[in-house]
């Protein structure tokens, strides 16, 4: 029963040794076994800003009942949080059960437990659309873009652009995307005028339709949860680049005289965009306009992986936990600015 009495602390304040109750969703169960041959179950668990562990041993007392808890609910959750230098910071369970309606009078909100863009739907959609006004003349290449786009809208302003590495969050793809859109917009501006004898000159309607549609098989290959994305079948066995561009050949078929030249390029930047075989990138960039779109790409995923980790480090030192997407490396966090010296934020 929910009660004003007891002080509800966010799990992403928790500090090492601390006691509390938190409200937070329950992310995934992965089960394992000890080299004793002894069964566990590690549980993570969210809020909006952190993830902690609850390691699960065998003869933890809520270790039995732990198999009906269900991913992506929320869950009161009793903790003591200790910090381990290889693993963060860990709970353990002192209390769980479900969170209800009834725990609104302790500060419970779903919408707290989860992660998303801090930017609308509505003006990144609207950022995203004035581009394509912009750079994508060819009409055959705007119609399919558009059309993509308009059929495919409320996932598309929802999704994760990925289930960890980058963009993780409710309407991820879609920021990733209007980002990406926005240091295209830069970039074949500059390399355009920059370039001006190239024959074919620089495309710049096939690099923002690249940039665009580069990871439209996500809506395919991941399933939507607020909590966390999850992979599809489909997703598994075929993955977001094929699965993306079938369905820009599929729409393509569907708009009578589409230029083959103009599909085939556009085609190849998006079968490309990982930029290394060894990055799941069925080719590699062949053309200036895929080598753009590809560089695009990789700035803007690991930008986002390097500033999310500085915002919300927790380490004690000048340095962040290891970045994964940078070869593990650490980050130096820089020294804080003063209260009001925040920059504006950047126009859309």
């Amino acid at each position: 029963m929910a009660s004003t009495s007891i002080v509800i602390t966010r799990l992403s304040d928790l500090v090492d040794g601390q006691e509390a109750v938190c409200f937070a969703a329950l992310v995934r169960k992965t089960r394992g076994t000890t080299k004793s041959n002894q069964p566990f179950i590690k549980c993570l668990f969210r809020d909006k800003e952190a993830s902690c562990e609850a390691p699960l041993w065998h003869d933890h007392r809520f270790f039995p009942e732990a198999g009906s808890w269900v991913e992506g609910l929320a869950y009161r959750i009793q903790v003591r949080a200790s910090f381990n230098i290889r693993f963060g910071m860990q709970i353990e369970l002192l209390g769980i059960q479900p969170a209800t309606e009834a725990d609104a009078v302790d500060g419970f909100d779903f919408d707290e437990l989860y992660e998303s863009s801090k930017y609308t739907a509505a003006s990144m959609t609207e950022s995203i659309r004035q581009r394509i006004d912009r750079y994508i003349t060819e009409p055959h290449l705007k119609l399919l873009v558009t059309r993509i786009i308009d059929e495919n809208a409320e996932l598309f302003c929802r999704m994760q652009a990925a289930t960890a590495m980058h963009h993780s969050y409710t309407r991820g793809l879609l920021e990733h995307v209007w980002s990406m859109s926005r240091v295209g917009a830069v970039l074949v501006d500059h390399y355009g005028d920059y370039y001006d004898q190239l024959n074919p000159p620089l495309d710049k309607g096939v690099v923002m339709a690249a940039i665009i549609l580069h990871d439209i098989g996500k809506l395919r290959e991941l399933s939507y949860d607020p909590v966390e994305a999850r992979y599809t079948k489909e997703g598994s066995l075929l993955g977001h680049i094929i699965m993306g561009r079938d369905l820009v050949r599929e729409t393509a078929r569907t708009i009578e005289g589409f230029p083959e030249e103009t599909l085939l390029c556009l085609e190849h930047a998006i079968l490309s965009h990982h930029g290394k075989r060894e990055f799941g990138a069925p080719v590699v960039p062949m053309t200036i306009e895929a080598l753009l779109v590809s560089f695009i790409d990789d700035l803007d995923a690991k930008m986002n992986a390097v500033a999310r980790h500085r915002q919300n480090s927790k380490t004690e030192d000048a340095f962040t936990d290891r970045v994964f997407a940078l070869e593990n490396r650490r980050i130096y966090k820089g020294i804080p600015l003063e209260a009001g010296d925040d920059g504006e934020d950047p126009g859309f």
